[in-house]
This record gives C-alpha cells, structure tokens and sequence, in this order.
C-alpha cells in the first residue's frame, strides 16, 4: 500500500468476501505531503476495517515497489510459511478466488515444474483448452495476484544482468520466449537496478527453467489499478477483464496439459501491449 485509499479498500473488501481471516499489509514510507494525505485515509481504512485481521507494517523509510515485494515474501517465508500468496494494493480478489490460490499451493506443492499460480488471466487471447479444463499453463508470469512457494522463491534472483548472462551462457535468446522481455533485457536502466522493478527477473526465470505458471481459466483477480493511478502502468482498458460470475468450487489440478501454441498467443498479445505496464526503458 501506498498512495490509494480507494483502492486499497477495495482490495481489503475482496479479502474479507473470500473468508480469509488474516493478512500482512506494507504501507511505504513517502515525504510527499499529498501522498501523507492519502497515507492517513489508509491507516484509518486499515484500523477500522471489519472482518479482517490485518498486521499492518508501516515502513519508516521508503522501499519501493521492488523491495516491498521481495522484503513481503521473505518476510512470510522466514516465519515459517511454505507458500504465500501476494495481492498488490489494486489487486481485488474475486468471488471464491481464495480457493483457486488455496487448493493450488496444496495440490502443486510438490511439483516442481509450477513455479507460480496467477491469479489474472490476459483477457482477448483465446488460449487453447481441453474440453473439460479449468486450469491453463504457461511460461509467462502475470504479477497481478500470484503466489508461489518458498523453495521456489529462493531462486529468485535480484541482479537482472545476472539473469539475462544466464540465458547467453546456454545458448537461450529471450527474444524467442519474449518480445517485451527482451526489451526491456537490454536496456541499461533495468539492468543496472535503476527502475524499481521486481518482477522482471521471475518472468524470465520462467522462461529459463522452463518452469510454469498456473491460471485459471476464468480470472480470479480484478486489476483495479490501470487507471493511470499507478506508478508504472498506463491508463488502459486493453488488460480490462469482463465480469464473470462463475465461481469454481474445486478445480482440475490432475488436468494440467500443456499447449505450446499458447506461449505463441501470449507473446504475440504481449510484444503488443506488454510495454504497457513496465516504465520505459
């Protein structure tokens, strides 16, 4: 949380519908008068909202959007969880999205070939399913409501250039996997850490493990935040999501096939808009 009071109400509102008792919030350190402003709007949201237990840390000095994820998860994994789950402050989980996270971290723990659940689906792609499916896998990592485990987790890697060696060093061109990707993988700003950018180098850790993650077929995620409010995506409709009133009481984990021509569509759909949601690099 940071600048978003709206937002962030929105966000704890879907936590509580979906029944979860708990959850650890950041709130970033800002100077900014007007962001001090908002910042008291949240705090009062946070110590009134009923229904949800909420343990609010309140950053003393400002993280940023790349250390508040990563200090976020391993803050959860060093006390003692094997999985978390992470909802930025315009993230709203829909209606029975908890069991989707829930039945998944379960169900997936030991395999080793998903590295994370995604919670938004890219809208207008028409991906290939089987029949009866429910589930979808790919290579391609979405940020907007994911989890993901804490031996997974570990391998993250910070240095973006150290990454992007990986991939020279056996003979990978991320621009087969991704076009945005390896855009922004030449770029000195995001190489250097100079963008406060997390979620780069786990998209591409994706790629080069040829590890997977899971979506549900219709998204349990509602990004609220690509109205221009946000510090690094564009006002936008084309990641706008219809309204989707199925609620998946038990999903398929055992029918997880896989369709290549699926990473074709999404790479398509993102060397188009992808850039969209990353500053310019």
């Amino acid at each position: 949380m940071y600048n978003r009071p709206e937002h962030t109400l929105s966000t704890l509102e879907g936590l509580a519908a979906n029944g979860i008792a708990h959850v650890k919030a950041y709130l970033d350190y800002s100077d900014k008068p007007e962001v001090i402003e908002n910042q008291k709007q949240i705090l009062d949201i946070v110590h009134n909202f009923k229904g949800l237990n909420i343990t609010l840390t309140q950053r003393t000095e400002k993280f940023g959007l790349a250390k508040s994820v990563r200090t976020a998860m391993s803050d959860a994994f060093a006390d003692g969880a094997d999985a978390a789950i992470l909802l930025e402050d315009d993230c709203v989980l829909r209606p029975g999205g908890y069991e989707f996270f829930r039945q998944g971290l379960t169900e997936l723990k030991d395999n080793k070939k998903i590295r994370s659940l995604c919670g938004y689906l890219f809208p207008n792609c028409n991906f290939i399913f089987d029949p009866e499916a429910d589930l979808l896998l790919l290579n391609r990592f979405s940020t907007w409501g994911w989890a993901t485990w804490a031996d997974r987790w570990q391998q993250y890697e910070v240095d973006l250039a150290k990454v992007v060696s990986l991939f020279d060093t056996i003979g990978f061109s991320i621009e087969d996997f991704s076009t945005d990707m390896a855009i922004l993988s030449k770029s000195e700003k995001f190489l250097k850490g100079q963008v406060d950018i997390w979620s780069v180098s786990w998209i591409l850790l994706h790629y080069l493990t040829s590890t997977f993650a899971v979506y549900p077929k219709e998204a349990v995620i509602d990004n609220i935040g690509l109205d221009g409010s946000g510090a690094n995506c564009e006002d936008t409709e084309v990641f706008k999501t219809g309204k989707s009133n199925a609620v998946i009481n038990q999903y398929n984990w055992k029918g997880l096939n896989y369709f290549l021509e699926n990473e074709e569509i999404i790479k398509e759909f993102m060397a188009i808009n992808g850039l969209k949601t990353y500053p310019k690099p």
